[in-house]
């Protein structure tokens, strides 16, 4: 048994069949449509930025750390991003902190670390 499609052309039963997904239109949403779900809550006092060709990860530390077998055991979490997902956080970090700031919210941290 055959289909005719598109004119001439014929396909028969068991061919292929193609379906186009459009994953961008799967994936779009509204802002107030987003529901956050934070499934780990850390608290963090220090930071290391790595970069590499692919990504940027950050390693949120919780110093100082406890003592175990002769080595301090530092409890950590790490985040892996994109370039452009690192770049867009930095910007948000120093708006967000020069706004409250700049409204005495918190002291401003002068060059060097001295406050």
């Amino acid at each position: 048994m055959t289909m005719a499609r598109k004119g001439s052309e014929r396909k028969g039963v068991g061919d292929d069949i193609r379906v186009g997904i459009d994953l961008k239109e799967m994936y779009r949403f509204e802002a107030k449509d987003m529901a956050p779900e934070i499934t780990v809550s850390r608290y963090s006092n220090l930071a290391y930025v790595q970069v590499s060709p692919r990504d940027v990860y950050i390693d949120f530390l919780e110093m100082p750390g406890v003592k175990r077998d002769g080595k301090v055991a530092v409890n950590g979490t790490r985040v892996y991003m994109s370039h452009v997902a690192a770049q867009r956080l930095g910007e948000v970090l120093q708006q967000t902190l020069r706004k409250v700031v700049r409204d005495g919210g918190i002291e401003e941290l002068k060059a060097g670390g001295q406050r």
